[in-house]
């Protein structure tokens, strides 16, 4: 059985979670201590050699990365949330790449200043929050235009693409980040954490932990 390396607070690990569960893979969920460093055990990593998470392990296969273990588990499940057609796949990669580093990390910029790092006991940088409010600012009008066309990033049908943006927007709540110059964004992501491939990994963000 495919084991899967996550921590509940990590948006990169959920995403892989997210993909299994749509995608009808069973697999083994591991969660890592981020807090007493377990990433960085030397069981770990022998893992993932990055010490970080999501990791992936497969028989006497291992593989990190979110993006990379995103793919391989659409690959491994035969299913329609990827693509074998190179140039559809190509355009599935090319939102996956824009949630990464035009979503994902504004994102992050915001959540580790507002939420993690006040629970670590570090000093919220208010500059980056203000870069991430910025930054994302930007380029949520490109998810309004693409959501409001036919309800996905891509084509008429849940992708890879799809997943890793409710990933992407995941700590949303407990970040306080407002999206309501999103509205077509904030429908479609209320409309996504209703179905069954999100509900199987849990009910709401930080639910493992009791958020």
């Amino acid at each position: 059985m495919i084991t899967l390396y996550f921590h509940p607070l990590s948006n990169p690990s959920l995403y892989p979670l997210f993909v299994a569960s749509a995608a009808g893979l069973e697999v083994e969920r591991q969660s890592i201590d981020l807090s007493v460093q377990e990433q960085k055990s030397d069981s770990f990593l022998k893992v993932n050699p990055f010490g970080r998470v999501p990791a992936l392990v497969d028989g006497d296969f291992a593989l990190g990365e979110s993006a990379s273990i995103a793919r391989y588990l659409a690959r491994t499940s035969g299913g329609d949330i990827y693509s074998e057609d190179i140039r559809e796949a190509a355009l599935i990669d090319q939102w996956v790449d824009f949630v990464a580093h035009h979503i994902r990390v504004n994102v992050a910029r915001i959540n580790y200043n507002r939420f993690i790092a006040p629970m670590i006991g570090v000093e919220p940088d208010q500059a980056s929050v203000d870069l991430g409010i910025r930054l994302l600012g930007e380029n949520l009008p490109h998810l309004e235009v693409a959501l409001d066309h036919d309800g996905h990033l891509h084509g008429e049908r849940l992708t890879l693409a799809d997943l890793a943006l409710v990933a992407a927007f995941e700590p949303e709540k407990v970040a306080q980040i407002d999206l309501s110059a999103a509205p077509v964004t904030t429908a479609w992501l209320k409309k996504m954490r209703q179905q069954d491939w999100y509900t199987n990994v849990h009910s709401h963000y930080g639910a493992e932990l009791g958020l």
